[in-house]
């Protein structure tokens, strides 16, 4: 079964391919050639040898030769549960177990980052649930994601502290040191062979909420591209490494395809292309919910599965001890491959869910909604909400003039018509962000108003106040959440806030109320 998860575009390519690796092309794209030094010289060299052909170290008695297949999770976002729009990790955590078992290989399981944040059962726990699933799946690291940071970094502690494996973020700090919640890397040994992983977080800073933000940094440019090429040669030379892996969250855009693309490494705007030569042997990223394999000019393959549990990647690498060199062939497997009708459910995820949920289940029917309703739909009213609720607060001692601001629905980016659950309301609002009055000049009122009409990241809002009767020498109190309040060119002062009811939970009383029903 398992030589028929490789896709028929692999497969092409591999044969497309095959001469060029018997003339021993760069390590990544089915080599021949062992991995090079910082300077581009044959540094590495191995240890092993296998002078009468068995197979084995004439020294130490490992097998030379060395399968490993790579599943790279990214971007799940909590998708713990079945849902009517995409599968759980029942049947998944079955696919995995049943790699295991089979001997013929060695899996590595890892993820680039945005587990935790997205779903009711995962959201509520702030990522413990999704934790320690991973832990009984295996994997070996998580990279961060900006998402992780979605509750602030107080919540990353418990979570790398609950987790069986680290956490990394080789360019995160914050108050000028990396942070005891991750690492720069990690070593994973193999039936003998020692893979190396680094994990970074891409230019994604400003798509933390502000009110999180202060004294924490992700190094990017250059100087992250200099904190990768020192720990990639650490991992060679004082570690032993046969083979680096880079998971990073960041990502190309416009790339979605079912098959290899070879880009040249111009176009690859997130990434240091010099890294590929002779620093990372393979790239898993993450963060634009892309779904592609490139294979840049060095011939280092770079793969992203989409998200939201519809695909995973995978990477099969055999590995030579003796010359060390690779033979890597990439593919992207569909939920169909991994969420099968045909694999049991493994009773470990419904088990953690009841751990949690015991009494309490998220996925009970709240409300009724008539017609299905889409994202606009969605954050339209949510602005009206903002709006109401700061009149029932605060109407009384202020003259609230909007609610809403910058609001996105996640996916699947509608609520579908019939009975509903704060899980499904959950899944398109996921976010905490406490609700604000705010205050602001009038200047900065009618700037606010008008991107509601702004092409890129538009606001949604709700006014009593045309823009054009704006007085620039008043002051406007608005309702908005923290996303908003908190980003500087909004000028935005708090006023007050409401801790613990944020945009899903008034969208759920107003379904409860039966305001949908028509």
């Amino acid at each position: 079964m398992k030589r028929l998860l490789i896709n028929i575009s692999t497969l092409l390519f591999t044969a497309l391919f095959a001469g060029a690796a018997l003339a021993g092309c760069e390590l990544g794209g089915g080599t021949t050639e062992p991995p090079k030094g910082s300077n581009g010289s044959d540094s590495v060299k191995s240890e092993h040898t296998d002078a009468d052909g068995d197979g084995l170290c004439d020294d130490c008695g490992i097998k030379v030769n060395v399968a490993l297949t790579f599943l790279a999770v990214n971007d799940l976002h909590g998708k713990f549960m079945d849902t009517d729009s995409q599968p759980g990790l029942d049947e998944f955590t079955t696919y995995i177990k049943n790699l295991y078992a089979d001997t013929t290989r060695e899996e590595i399981l890892l993820s680039s980052g945005d587990m935790w944040q997205g779903t009711a059962e995962s959201s509520s726990t702030r990522g413990a649930l999704m934790t320690e699933w991973m832990n009984e799946a295996g994997f070996v690291s998580m990279t961060l994601g900006n998402h992780e940071f979605d509750w602030g970094p107080s919540t990353l502690l418990p979570n790398s502290e609950l987790a069986d494996f680290p956490i990394l973020g080789i360019n995160v700090t914050y108050q000028g040191k990396m942070p005891d919640y991750c690492k720069p890397s990690v070593v994973v040994e193999r039936a003998g062979a020692k893979i190396g992983i680094i994990g970074a977080i891409g230019n994604c800073l400003s798509s933390i909420s502000g009110e999180f933000q202060s004294g924490l940094s992700f190094t990017t440019g250059s100087a992250l591209t200099a904190l990768v090429k020192s720990e990639a040669d650490r991992l060679r030379n004082e570690e032993g490494c046969d083979f680096i892996v880079y998971s990073i969250h960041d990502g190309g855009d416009g790339f979605n395809s079912s098959g290899v693309n070879s880009v040249k490494n111009s176009d690859m705007s997130w990434y240091d292309s010099s890294l590929s030569n002779g620093y990372v042997d393979l790239v898993f990223e993450a963060h634009t919910h892309q779904r592609y394999i490139l294979r840049d000019e060095y011939g280092v393959y770079h793969l992203q599965a989409g998200g939201e549990n519809k695909y995973v990647s995978s990477v099969n690498v055999t590995l030579d001890l003796t010359t060390g060199s690779a033979l890597v062939t990439p593919s992207i497997l569909p939920a169909s491959k991994y969420a099968a009708s045909n694999l049991a459910d493994d009773p470990s995820v419904q088990r953690i869910f009841e751990k949690y949920f015991e009494g309490n289940d998220p996925y009970a029917t709240i409300g009724y909604n008539a017609s299905s309703r889409n994202s606009t739909t969605i954050v339209n009213q949510v602005a009206r909400l903002y709006y109401d609720k700061g009149v029932d607060e605060w109407g009384e001692q202020y003259t609230i003039s909007a609610g809403g601001g910058f609001l996105n629905a996640r996916s699947p980016y509608k609520i579908s018509a019939g009975n509903v659950s704060y899980a499904d309301i959950f899944s398109v609002l996921p976010f905490d962000n406490s609700i604000v009055l705010g205050k602001m000049r009038g200047t900065d009122f009618a700037k606010f108003l008008d991107r509601q009409n702004a092409t890129s990241n538009p606001y949604h809002i709700y006014t009593t106040v045309k823009s054009a009767e704006v007085d620039s020498s008043k002051e406007y109190y608005v309702i908005v959440d923290t996303y908003t309040s908190t980003y500087r060119y909004n000028n935005i002062t708090e006023v007050a806030r409401i801790e613990n009811v944020y945009a899903r939970d008034l969208l759920a009383d107003y379904i409860k109320a039966g305001n949908w029903t028509r």
